[in-house]
């Protein structure tokens, strides 16, 4: 029996710190150990591979990013989805139209009209200097034959429900988990591509005989990913409560060492 760990990065894996992202260095000796016994490790995340790589050194096998967008095992791409540039341009003019600002996500980068990148600043807690940087680019820059997903918010008065209804029989949409009911927030991407989707591509080309799967999580991009693992664990601190029905098991919260609690109780490490 082989265990395999789907783990989500945002609020799960990573927090912010003193104003940078911060891995509690139990969750990191957490993996190797799950490694060192035999198991697989590998990120679940909304992120593209440039942002999930900010995040530094990781013991890990391996990549779901973009939401399910692409599935990196090692350093193979066993599958990669974007959007049709026509699409992205289409969607971009609406949400221009309708007071939005957001940003284009790519295994390249990310490319963020001004608004959101000031907003990203220091909404996230992110310093400018930071590897975060690095990858940040203006929107004129972006290549809309390559991007993975498109990332929108406003405080302008349209909700979710209204970018539903121009776009959700067209694309897969997951509204952001916002404390504030002022803030329409969400991710817009291929349909058909979710996290779950992906942990079956990747389980297909690993061809393992007998497997145990683990999800980490604590949004609601992760329910189809808790869902389709054997156990569905989310993290103490998370904030919807929608996420939460979904659990097999709460964890602590992420800075009360919640990755790490959660693999003792599963017998995952010691």
């Amino acid at each position: 029996m082989t265990n395999i760990l789907f783990i989500d990065v945002d609020g799960t894996l990573v927090t912010t710190k003193d104003g940078v992202q911060h891995i509690p260095t139990s969750a990191l000796d957490g993996l190797a150990e799950v490694r060192r016994r035999g198991g697989r490790c590998y990120l679940c995340t909304g992120r593209s591979l440039a942002e999930a790589r900010t995040i530094g050194d990781v013991p890990i096998d391996g990549i779901i990013g973009a939401a399910g967008g692409f599935v990196l095992d090692g350093q193979t791409m066993v599958t990669h989805r974007r959007l049709a540039s026509e699409d992205v341009r289409e969607v971009e003019a609406w949400l221009r139209n309708h007071g939005f600002t957001y940003y284009l996500e790519s295994n390249a980068g990310l490319f963020f009209d001004a608004e959101y990148y000031a907003y990203a600043l220091e909404a996230w807690g992110i310093r400018s200097n930071s590897a975060f940087a690095a990858i940040a680019h203006p929107l004129e820059e972006a290549d809309r034959t390559d991007i993975n997903k498109i990332s929108f918010r406003t405080t302008g008065g349209t909700t979710f429900a209204r970018v539903n209804e121009v776009f959700g029989s067209r694309f897969y949409l997951v509204q952001s988990s916002f404390d504030k009911p002022d803030v329409c927030a969400g991710e817009l991407s291929l349909p058909g591509v979710n996290k779950a989707r992906a942990i079956d591509e990747l389980l297909a080309y690993l061809d393992l005989d007998e497997v145990r799967t683990f999800g980490f999580g604590d949004s609601m991009n992760d329910i189809e990913m808790l869902d389709r693992c054997d156990e569905a664990i989310v993290m103490g601190d998370a904030h919807h409560a929608q996420t939460l029905a979904h659990a097999t098991y709460v964890t602590k919260p992420v800075l009360e060492e919640g990755l790490a609690h959660a693999l003792r109780h599963f017998g995952l490490i010691s």
